[in-house]
């Protein structure tokens, strides 16, 4: 079965995406000092993540 992912521009907010990974949804957002709003962790810590889970 294909897990089927879509991201969205966060509405309110400069570089924050909604990612929906099948029934769970996820925040990415850049830290503030990066012009980002810092609502959820950003693309390199999910990376992070990833490579270690």
């Amino acid at each position: 079965m294909a897990l089927k992912v879509t991201i969205h521009n966060k509405k309110g907010f400069r570089y924050a995406q909604e990612i929906i990974a099948g029934r769970h949804r996820l925040t990415a957002d850049r830290i503030e000092l990066d012009g980002g709003d810092d609502s959820g962790p950003g693309p390199y810590s999910y990376l992070l993540a990833a490579l270690g889970s």
